[in-house]
């Protein structure tokens, strides 16, 4: 029996001793770390600069860096002085996200996330032909297909190396390029005979020219329905090719001088600019009759249709701005002040960015879809005209009218 008791002693003993030990760690355990406020400058082509307030009672700092927002991964790792860290290697014109942890023996603790995008950048200068004007691109090839108006010309650039793979002789005086990437049919408008050449794009060469309206000018292509839209400048029509019989089944009234026309292949709405009218026709593609004029800014010209957002950019030559129309109430809802004599526009769906070409200043203007707001201006050739955007590579390609060049924005 007194062993029994000497036994339960010690137990009791053992056990007091291992509770004041428990809190003992618990009552010398660190406090969290403050969470650090995070912001990033200097922003380049390559590389960000990302600065943070001071964190109490820190061990250490994590870098983590993202392309979704989402999945994290850690880049760096720093002493608990740190308060700045310069992220490199970073591709031009993309999107990242960056979080700091600061972290003791206690856990850690989060920053907010900072999401910030590389300047765009000029990656290369590709000489074409004789005053390069419109820019069709097929994604699905990443062909790349230039009009030269003075050389009455198509160059033909390979994507994947940036280079002219072929010069395709066509009408006279083309300008407007539309392609179809579902039949890899291309479709010119050849301002001076009044006609549009077809390009078969597996081998590069025409294969019928189809007469439409006096003095085609631009080509919008709805590769859903297979129906091509040629704005005719002098005639103030549209005519619509049947893409399968290559031959026009209609011609369609418009305003005064249309030069520009978008389509969106989801709700198969058309958008012509009409130049002088200083509006924006509609045609629905199912009855190819127009159903709406819109009034926007001044010389309404090039048309960049996005068809996630249903959004519709035309620029305004006279006005220096850009109208934003919203697709579904047909309404402009934000015009954009740009760079100087906008024209050209292209749009990439999958990051929603629109490129605009401005003239007069040689440079191309980004807008941001989601904020309706420039967010670069990138320095180009001579007198940019048409733009063409590969949404599968987040390449541009843009037409210097005077360099007789197309720069490649990455």
């Amino acid at each position: 029996m007194r062993n029994f008791w000497k036994l339960s002693i010690l137990f009791l003993v053992a056990g007091v001793f291992t509770m004041m030990l428990v809190l003992s760690g618990c009552m010398n355990s660190p406090a969290l770390p403050s969470a650090p406020t995070l912001s990033a400058t200097n922003i380049t082509t390559t590389s960000i600069t990302l600065s943070w307030t001071e964190s109490s009672s820190v061990k250490g700092f994590d870098v983590l860096e993202s392309t979704d927002g989402t999945n994290f991964t850690t880049i760096a790792s720093l002493g608990p002085y740190a308060n700045s860290y310069m992220v490199t290697g970073l591709n031009s014109g993309t999107l990242y996200y960056f979080k700091v942890s600061a972290y003791n023996e206690g856990g850690q603790t989060m920053s907010n996330i900072v999401s910030v995008r590389t300047l765009y950048a000029v990656v290369q200068t590709i000489p074409v032909g004789n005053l390069p004007y419109g820019v069709g691109v097929n994604p699905t090839t990443n062909m790349i297909y230039v009009t030269n108006t003075n050389g009455n010309t198509v160059s033909v650039i390979n994507g994947q190396t940036n280079s002219v793979i072929q010069t395709i002789p066509v009408g006279v005086g083309p300008r407007g390029v539309g392609v179809n990437p579902t039949t890899n049919m291309i479709y010119v408008a050849n301002w001076n005979n009044n006609t549009v050449s077809v390009i078969n794009g597996t081998t590069n060469s025409v294969i019928k020219t189809i007469s439409v309206g006096d003095m085609p000018f631009a080509v919008g292509v709805n590769p859903t329905t297979n129906m091509i839209y040629v704005a005719n400048y002098y005639g103030d029509t549209v005519s619509v090719i049947n893409g399968q019989t290559k031959s026009v089944i209609q011609t369609i009234p418009v305003g005064n001088r249309p030069g520009g026309v978008g389509v969106n292949p989801t709700t198969n709405m058309i958008y012509v600019a009409n130049f002088y009218d200083n509006t924006v026709s509609v045609i629905n593609g199912q009855t190819n009759t127009v159903v709406q004029t819109i009034p926007v800014g001044n010389g309404p010209g090039g048309v960049g249709v996005n068809p996630t957002t249903n959004m519709i950019y035309v620029a305004n030559f006279y006005d220096n701005t850009v109208s934003v129309i919203n697709g579904q109430t047909n309404t402009v809802v934000q015009t954009i002040p740009v760079g100087n004599g906008p024209d050209g526009v292209g749009v990439d769906p999958t990051t929603n960015m629109i490129y605009v070409a401005n003239f007069y200043d040689n440079t191309i203007s980004v807008i941001d879809d989601q904020t309706k707001s420039v967010i670069q201006t990138i320095p180009v050739g001579s007198g940019p005209y048409g733009v063409g955007v590969n949404p599968t590579t987040n390449m541009i390609y843009v037409a210097n009218y005077y360099d007789n060049t197309v720069s490649v924005i990455n």
